[in-house]
């Protein structure tokens, strides 16, 4: 039977190991934390076969869609992903600032108009590149916008416990405003379209299974193979009726902590504002535009995106 994430060992040992990372991150220039970083991630790297293993499934498929992965292609996913846990750290601490983020020619002054205006939206984010480290800049009143506003992250926190924790102690209340995916139920919709109604950002990752809800999937074609996605987070959606846009903060350089890093914001064309007829092949729909922007992002930037177990493999009932 396939493992599902959430039953994966949380990464990284004891906590002083990420006490570390922080006095890493706090008290050396950023040349010498990716210095420190590649060469505990080495160590870690030859370590670790399970890790290795997981990761060396999704750099196949990218090699099966003639996706350059070179040597060492496991140890620079590792690095990256470390590199990502660096960046949370700086971002919750307000050392990364606004004008290291890179727009692109996409929707994005679209979201700004609709913030501006006092409306809020969903957005369906990814474990590709670093949201949280963009999320981090709203906490310190870091905006693209002339109107405030609040993210409210709709996350499974059934893992991750020990660096969320130390996320917490570096700022609180960006942590407070955390939604448990394992807990959502009318009354927590009805909060969050009422916050959405108020101007604010509901965010979710479309691309991992939350561990209550793990075989509420559905599939579609990603990286050459069919793979589950998570029902709930394109039902979500449709439930809050509200507009959609697929959000991507990504590393401009994969291996530079001091890159600037780009922000890619789509509004979505799929509309579920249907019958409920119709609304199993709208869900397919929107999750197809999905997957054809996070597989195109996927390629330019094979690196970072940090699901490390067989995403491709069922979970059996």
């Amino acid at each position: 039977m396939s493992e599902h994430w959430s039953e994966i060992e949380e990464v990284g040992g004891s906590p002083w190991h990420f006490r570390f990372m922080l006095w890493i991150a706090c008290h050396l220039p950023l040349f010498l934390v990716e210095f420190c970083t590649a060469i505990i991630c080495f160590f870690f790297w030859l370590g670790a076969a399970p890790v290795r293993a997981r990761s060396k499934v999704y750099l196949e498929h990218l090699r099966k869609m003639s996706v350059h992965v070179g040597a060492f292609g496991t140890y620079k996913h590792i690095f990256s992903f470390a590199l990502s846990m660096m960046e949370k750290l700086l971002g919750w601490k307000g050392v990364i600032k606004l004008n290291r983020i890179e727009k692109q020619n996409d929707d994005l002054p679209l979201l700004v108009e609709q913030i501006n205006k006092g409306e809020g939206a969903f957005l369906l984010c990814s474990h590709l590149g670093n949201m949280e480290m963009l999320r981090s800049l709203t906490g310190y009143g870091e905006y693209h916008t002339s109107k405030d506003f609040r993210v409210y992250p709709v996350v499974d926190l059934s893992g991750s416990k020990k660096f969320n924790a130390l996320l917490r102690e570096l700022n609180p209340e960006l942590m407070e405003n955390m939604i448990d995916a394992n807990s959502i139920d009318v009354d927590s919709a009805i909060w969050m379209k009422e916050k959405i109604t108020e101007g604010n950002l509901v965010v979710i990752a479309g691309d991992r299974t939350s561990a209550n809800t793990r075989i509420r999937v559905i599939e579609t074609n990603f990286l050459g193979e069919k793979a589950n996605f998570p029902e709930g987070a394109f039902s979500l959606a449709g439930i809050l009726n509200t507009p959609v846009y697929f959000v991507f903060g990504i590393r401009k350089h994969d291996f530079n902590i001091r890159s600037p890093y780009q922000m890619h914001v789509i509004r979505a064309k799929t509309s579920l504002d249907c019958s409920r007829k119709e609304r199993p092949e709208r869900l397919k729909m929107l999750l197809r535009e999905y997957t054809e922007i996070l597989e195109r992002l996927c390629k330019a930037h094979p690196y970072q995106w940090y699901n490390f177990y067989n995403f491709w493999e069922s979970v059996e009932k």
